[in-house]
């Protein structure tokens, strides 16, 4: 009896050992790599013409083309890739049919893009086709800061023989595409948790509850703070600094380590502010359909005031 109480013990503490070294030798059998961290969504101008091979898609207005040419570019605007249909409109169409769009104009998804805007003087049009190209699968796509006005002086220097800069393309190889898109239902079941920093990149006025681009109700997402897009630049028309930047969120209350939705009217605007963001870190998010779509369903919550 004796004999067997203490082979017992013996097996008792023979599991244990199993236990514990099964814990041990538990979990991946190598280190997880982390998710590569995402590269600029826009460039300056002497960079982005270091590449030797790129396709430029214009997104001007008519009248800005017809006095500024630029030979080989390709016409393309935010709204030839979006949806036009009520409640819908500023929402992306069918990716596929978005990479048909872009492949028709001979561009391939492998290419480099940059996109050209007027910079402070539009509506962050480049922005929206950068965020655009994006969610399709072309992750080789930039807009140039500064628009126009900086490609055109950075063009002067290089048929001047002035332009010194080198860029190793390296720096830019191995993009993988990676979706900052949200949508309604998605924000709509945050609210109770304030699961997502909320960002209004409209006009003060449309925060406040005027209607000028036509959206149903007037207002703002519950929580949401004002951000109008026009403050990330600075005099010259150019993107702040990423110090600027995170200085203007930071006395928002917008914390770093919690992520962001940014909107407007049709996700224009503020596809412009979450490439300017993830740019520079911050784990942000646009939502296309925005107010168009939000304020339509009058069943949705809707602030108005400051």
């Amino acid at each position: 009896m004796k004999v067997l109480r203490g082979y017992g013990i013996y097996l008792f503490f023979l599991s244990l050992l199993w236990a514990f070294w099964l814990q041990l030798s538990a979990g991946p059998t190598k280190a997880v790599s982390k998710p590569k961290k995402e590269t600029a969504w826009f460039l300056s101008a002497s960079a982005a013409l270091q590449f030797s091979k790129y396709t430029i898609l214009d997104t001007r207005t008519t009248v800005q083309r017809w006095k500024n040419k630029i030979p080989g570019s390709k016409v393309l605007s935010w709204e030839d890739l979006s949806r036009t249909d009520a409640p819908y409109k500023g929402e992306l169409l069918d990716l596929k049919l978005v990479r048909k769009k872009i492949n028709e104009l001979g561009i391939k998804q492998n290419e480099i893009i940059l996109v050209l805007g007027d910079s402070s003087a539009g509506w962050g049009e480049e922005g929206r086709l950068v965020w655009s190209l994006r969610e399709s699968g072309f992750p080789q796509s930039y807009w140039l800061d500064g628009g126009y006005t900086a490609y055109e002086r950075e063009i002067q220097k290089k048929q001047k023989g002035t332009d010194n800069v080198s860029i190793s393309p390296t720096i830019f190889e191995n993009q993988t595409s990676q979706s900052s898109s949200i949508s309604k239902d998605e924000i709509l079941k945050g609210l109770p948790s304030k699961q997502y920093q909320l960002l209004d990149t409209r006009e003060p006025r449309e925060f406040s509850g005027d209607t000028p681009y036509g959206e149903t109700r007037g207002g703002h997402i519950p929580g949401a703070k004002s951000a109008f897009y026009q403050n990330l630049f600075d005099a010259n028309g150019y993107i702040k600094s990423k110090a600027e930047v995170d200085l203007y969120l930071k006395q928002l209350g917008i914390q770093k380590e919690k992520p962001i939705v940014a909107y407007c009217t049709g996700g224009v605007r503020s596809a412009f502010v979450v490439g300017i963001l993830r740019t520079y870190g911050y784990n942000a998010y646009n939502y296309a359909g925005s107010m168009w779509e939000w304020s339509h369903d009058p069943k949705l919550p809707l602030e108005t005031g400051n």
